[in-house]
């Protein structure tokens, strides 16, 4: 039956946990790097949020959030490569996302700014 608990003392709490902590400097500095806005601080935001939706998209299936039984199978090893790899995936995707939102909603700066580099030479 659905059941709504956290276990903090679980191998799969702690796996998943860790794997976000890793997981989110990696995200956070490809967002940084492969960003083409100006307001780089809400595509990092973004980033970070994308891994902590992650986070807990992952305790939920695998961990005892939802259902009163750990998935079967599931280990905090397994979990932890698994959030590793969703976290980064998730936090690039979001970044990604919040940088063509932003890129749209103020693409008057950049058409003017390429506009002036094509004048000045």
């Amino acid at each position: 039956m659905p059941a709504f608990n956290f276990d903090p003392g679980s191998g799969i709490f702690i796996g998943d946990t860790f794997g976000f902590i890793l997981a989110v400097p990696v995200s956070i500095f490809l967002a940084y790097w492969l960003s083409a806005v100006k307001n780089r601080a809400a595509v990092v935001w973004g980033a970070l949020i994308g891994a902590f939706i992650a986070w807990f998209i992952i305790l939920c299936w695998v961990g005892t959030v939802i259902y009163d039984t750990p998935l079967p199978g599931a280990d905090g090893a397994s979990t932890f490569f698994g959030s590793v790899l969703f976290c980064s995936a998730a936090g690039l995707s979001l970044a990604i996302l919040t940088d063509l939102w932003i890129a749209r909603r103020a693409s008057r700066i950049y058409t003017q700014q390429h506009s002036e580099e094509l004048a000045h030479e």
